[in-house]
């Protein structure tokens, strides 16, 4: 029963997430990128070890990535919680991870230089 009932949870804040972030920026939008990094989090480990070997070489990117991953996976969390728990509250349209620690809004951005 409660595996169903988180499964569907995060359908349905994928759903409004995906939803608002087309349309417009509101507080659906703040709470289904919340509920995103809520369930992306740990993306950011991985993450990090790659963009940290690309940048030296594969031994220091494990090392440090791994690091600056669990580090900004923490932080990513919290940032989730937030926007999770404050999306009725203005601004919409700043995510708090953009401010703190100038990382992308959603995990899966910035993993190419552009």
């Amino acid at each position: 029963m409660s595996k169903k009932f988180v499964v569907l949870a995060l359908a349905l804040g994928f759903c409004v997430g995906a939803t608002a972030y087309a349309y417009d920026q509101n507080a659906a939008t703040k709470l289904g990128r919340g509920l995103v990094n809520d369930v992306t989090f740990w993306i950011e480990l991985p993450k990090q070890i790659y963009l940290d070997a690309r940048a030296s070489d594969p031994f220091t990117g494990i090392v440090y990535g791994a690091i600056h991953g669990s580090c900004y996976s923490v932080l990513r969390l919290a940032a989730g919680v937030y926007d999770t728990t404050f999306f009725f509250l203005p601004p919409y349209d700043k995510p708090i991870i953009e401010k703190l620690v100038k990382q992308p809004e959603f995990v899966y951005e910035g993993w190419i230089d552009e």
